[in-house]
């Protein structure tokens, strides 16, 4: 039978500390060989709405260890509003009903098996913040105790979570521009966590002291300065624009969890394709500056795959700014936490099934 899943099914079995712990396997077989991943591939084409275009991405990885390969697709609308003078990445749920469109695929590399077909919501945050949580594992100091949280979305909550279960945190400082989400957000972090979190009025003042900084926006230009930060700090985002040049500059290790992304990963229906935000240029430019930082600094970037095989340095002292950068994601982070999930469910009889018969065929492919 083939399981299908959705978000609430997937909340319910995974858990932030296995998660991490399945995130952590799966980097580990990547460093050993034991893994494939595929580049993630981005088709965007024209809508009839003015604000905003449509974008298709696939991701794909497989563990040998696990017997696994997973898929993920996007189905999007984008649009890149400005607030407060900052462009920000925004999906529209334009699907009927108001909803949004992602799915991960689960096959059996050994029965070859459509296993299980799961919304990517709740699997994708958690997978994002559980990288998070694996960088800081190996890159924070173990006395670390306070965290500078910028971001007071869905992410930045995962976040929180992912680094919580990591080290013993004791207290969050919590910035983003709107000054009401702020407030809202750390009163329900604080009550999830039962630790002290509070509403930074700006963005120095969350920062100054912390050992931990953690970015989860989806602000388009950096948010945290190198002059902010302190010697210790271990500094961790989703995207490299999060942290400005100096912030890069003054740290002693950087830790990528994968390559920054290639040249010709984007594909256009036209080629003077453009939104009123985001031109075909601007995207380019974008793109090659992440490859400039990644030459920049490549005497002292690392893998994660590296550094929790050995092959890279961990932190060597308590006086390092080390820095972590999620970057792209990897189909290997779906393949070990959607069969982790999959497990899961299985175990406890959650889910819709289908005959599997219905996703294979009797005649050659």
């Amino acid at each position: 039978m083939t399981l299908v899943l959705n978000d609430g099914d997937v909340a319910q079995v995974l858990t932030m500390k296995d998660c991490i712990a399945a995130l952590d396997g799966a980097f580990r077989d990547m460093g050993e060989g034991g893994a494939v991943n595929a580049p993630r591939r981005d088709s965007f084409t024209v809508t009839g709405r003015p604000d905003g275009y449509y974008s298709f991405k696939t991701m794909e990885g497989g563990l040998e260890r696990l017997g696994v390969v997973a898929q993920r697709i996007n189905s999007d609308l984008i649009t890149h509003p400005v607030s407060r003078g900052v462009a920000r990445r925004v999906k529209v749920p334009a699907a009927p009903g108001n909803r949004y469109v992602g799915l991960v695929f689960l096959y059996g590399s050994e029965t070859l098996e459509l296993l299980a077909i799961m919304t990517d919501g709740h699997l994708q945050r958690m997978r994002v913040a559980g990288t998070t949580g694996v960088g800081a594992r190996y890159l924070s100091r173990e006395d670390a105790r306070t965290v500078a949280l910028f971001g007071s979305g869905w992410q930045a909550e995962a976040a929180a979570w992912a680094l919580a279960t990591v080290r013993p945190i004791t207290a969050m400082r919590v910035f983003s521009p709107n000054a009401e989400h702020r407030r809202s957000f750390a009163e329900r972090l604080g009550a999830h966590l039962q630790i002290e979190v509070v509403p930074a009025e700006s963005a120095q003042k969350a920062i100054r002291g912390a050992d931990i900084v953690a970015c989860a926006t989806n602000s388009r230009d950096a948010v945290v300065h190198g002059e902010w930060v302190g010697a210790g700090m271990h500094l961790t985002s989703v995207v490299f624009n999060e942290l400005d040049e100096e912030a890069w500059q003054r740290s002693d290790l950087i830790v990528f969890s994968s390559p920054p992304r290639s040249k010709g990963y984007f594909t256009y229906a036209t080629q003077n394709f453009e939104t009123s935000h985001r031109s075909k240029e601007k995207k380019t430019e974008r793109r090659d500056l992440e490859d400039e930082r990644f030459q920049r600094y490549k005497d002292k970037i690392h893998f994660l795959a590296d550094v929790l095989t050995g092959r890279a340095p961990h932190r060597s002292s308590p006086s390092q700014i080390t820095l972590m950068n999620k970057n792209w994601g990897l189909g290997i982070e779906f393949a070990s936490v959607g069969k982790l999930v999959y497990d899961r469910a299985c175990a406890a009889g959650i889910g819709k099934e289908l005959p599997t018969e219905w996703f294979s065929q009797t005649s050659h492919p």
